[in-house]
């Protein structure tokens, strides 16, 4: 089984953890944070895009620009799998949330970047 990286961005209920998975040249990201559910499943496909948002849900704001941001960068198919949801979420806490997602693809660009330099 290949190797899976973990990440986390942020502190306390606001907080996103990421967990990376290589599959061969491409990537498995599952998003998650608060209490962890399925609410958006992405897939970048070297820039293009097709997701999937149960109703009621709204993780595809976590979803869809990291599949998509990743797939263009390093033209290969990114599948992110994300679901937050945190009780009486206050408009301060969506907005740490967004931070930490955006905080956080750029952690993950970074991470993969390096992991595909070694495999050179």
């Amino acid at each position: 089984m290949s190797e899976c990286i973990k990440l986390t961005q942020g502190t306390g209920p606001t907080a996103l953890h990421y967990e990376i998975i290589p599959v061969g040249n491409d990537w498995l990201i599952l998003l998650t944070g608060g209490d962890a559910h399925i609410g958006c499943t992405a897939i970048g496909d070297d820039g293009r895009l097709c997701s999937y948002t149960p109703q009621s849900h709204k993780d595809d704001a976590l979803a869809i620009p990291l599949a998509k941001k990743i797939s263009q960068t390093f033209s290969c198919i990114c599948t992110v799998v994300a679901g937050f949801h945190l009780d009486g979420i206050t408009r301060a806490e969506i907005a740490v949330v967004v931070a930490n997602a955006d905080m956080g693809m750029v952690r993950i660009l970074k991470v993969i970047g390096e992991k595909i330099d070694q495999k050179k």
